[in-house]
């Protein structure tokens, strides 16, 4: 059975995956799809280069997507319900649903205007970008617990939704992969079902499940975790290096106040303690704002040298609001009033002194580079549970075995783990976390913690 990364897989019976019948015919699937994600206007490329990318881009993340689901279902003995009781979603689960259904509304659009590339487009980014990177990711917890809650059956059933809908509705133009998910998915679970998925209908959108602001605040939520981890990425700011805050700037109030309400949300996908929303961009970026020479050079002549110094002078911070919005600014120059249109001024943006930004659409998103000790320590424990996991699958363990952890590093590294010991074992599943010789343990590894050197042993515990 393939794990929830995708990587191995083996064929077996009953309430499981198989792939190896659909296999062989998996290049026609891909080929299928690079179709659609065709622009007709322009040249179709094909060959084995496209064709891995398709199915890096789309075939895995949907792949692992039903595997995740799989995987965890075959655990709990998970069976789908003919009425799922919706009194237990939570806003994730409505969102989801909202997004699957305007999906499908899109996707029919598209399909009676003979759009393919318009649908084609559509489902990739719900699989990529809201159902695999967000919806799964989001959840990860409520299907790993324990406890078979009915907040734990809400999200069986929500993503089980989810994924019978999109083989339903790709079915059309990836046949073999979507009836290899069907006939698990659907045809294990009820011999009534039609034999095939492409027997069935074609989804219809339920108006029922759409939430329209729900959906735009989700939007400015997952901007905000975008433009977030873009300001990492720039700044060399590690993932799991925790930060002290990240302050929003959002196009409008509204949608800073989604912001505030999903703010669990942000800051656990930025890695951040506090979230501040700002309601100027100035707040987080500093600006210059210089005249445009080829423009205004011509229509004001030696006065220009005169405009500059005023501007300079001048509350940068306004006139680019201004600028920014479309308006013109007023100047004072000589005695004299000028109106400058946006287009004549040339304006810088720079991050302020330890802030690291992005900005796109109206969004600024910035997040405060300063590391204390106590951030750096809870980043090198994220770094270690980190290799402790990898060390797991490497090892062969099953998610839910018990371990035991031995491990040599730095001074800095016992220290952390010391503070952030119950942590360190509850994500590990580890029983005992010493410093120690690793080697007495069954499964080592060199790994890097932070910036240093560390050895890891593990171990099942019986």
């Amino acid at each position: 059975m393939r794990d929830e990364h995708g990587e191995e897989m083996h064929k077996s019976k009953g309430n499981a995956i198989w792939f190896e019948d659909a296999a062989d015919k998996m290049g026609v699937d891909v080929m299928r799809w690079l179709f659609c994600m065709h622009n007709p206007t322009a040249n179709l490329n094909f060959g084995y280069g496209a064709g891995d990318e398709v199915r890096r881009r789309f075939l895995l993340p949907l792949w692992n997507s039903y595997s995740f689901f799989v995987t965890y279902a075959n655990l709990d003995g998970y069976t789908p319900s003919s009425e799922p009781d919706p009194t237990h979603r939570t806003l994730l689960d409505r969102w989801v649903l909202s997004r699957l259904n305007t999906l499908v509304e899109g996707v029919r659009s598209c399909l009676d205007r003979y759009d393919m590339l318009g649908a084609a487009r559509q489902i990739e980014r719900f699989v990529v970008d809201e159902l695999s990177n967000w919806y799964i990711r989001r959840n990860r917890r409520r299907f790993w617990k324990s406890v078979s809650d009915a907040d734990k059956r809400a999200a069986y059933d929500t993503l089980y939704v989810c994924l019978v809908t999109l083989a339903k509705l790709t079915a059309p133009v990836m046949p073999f992969l979507t009836e290899a998910m069907y006939d698990n998915l659907v045809r294990s679970q009820d011999d009534a079902a039609p034999s095939s998925v492409h027997l069935t209908a074609y989804p219809e959108c339920d108006p029922s499940l759409v939430d329209a602001p729900l959906e735009a605040a989700m939007d400015a939520v997952i901007r905000t975790v975008e433009l977030g981890r873009a300001a990492r990425n720039a700044s060399n700011l590690k993932v799991r290096q925790p930060l002290a805050r990240v302050l929003v700037k959002t196009p409008t109030a509204e949608l800073g106040d989604a912001v505030r309400e999903f703010r669990a949300q942000v800051l656990d996908e930025l890695n951040v303690k506090e979230l501040e929303v700002v309601s100027s961009a100035g707040d987080l970026v500093e600006y210059t704002v210089l005249p445009k020479l080829p423009v205004l050079g011509p229509k004001y002549g030696k006065q220009l040298l005169r405009i500059r110094a005023a501007l300079l002078e001048a509350d940068a911070r306004e006139i680019a609001r201004r600028a920014l919005a479309g308006e013109p600014v007023e100047l004072t120059v000589d005695g004299h009033t000028l109106s400058l249109a946006p287009e004549e001024l040339l304006i810088e943006e720079r991050e302020r002194p330890g802030l690291a930004s992005t900005s796109e659409a109206g969004y600024v998103v910035a997040l405060d580079t300063e590391i204390t000790p106590e951030l750096y320590f809870e980043g090198l424990v994220r770094d270690f549970v980190r290799q402790v996991q990898n060390l797991r699958k490497q090892a062969g363990l099953n998610i839910d075995d018990r371990i035991e952890v031995v491990y040599e590093g730095s001074e800095d590294l016992r220290t952390a783990l010391t503070n952030f010991d119950e942590y360190t074992r509850a994500e590990t599943l580890a029983d005992r976390l010493e410093s120690g010789d690793p080697t007495a343990c069954p499964h080592t590894e060199t790994v890097d913690v932070g910036d240093e050197d560390a050895r890891i042993g593990i171990g099942r515990n019986t």
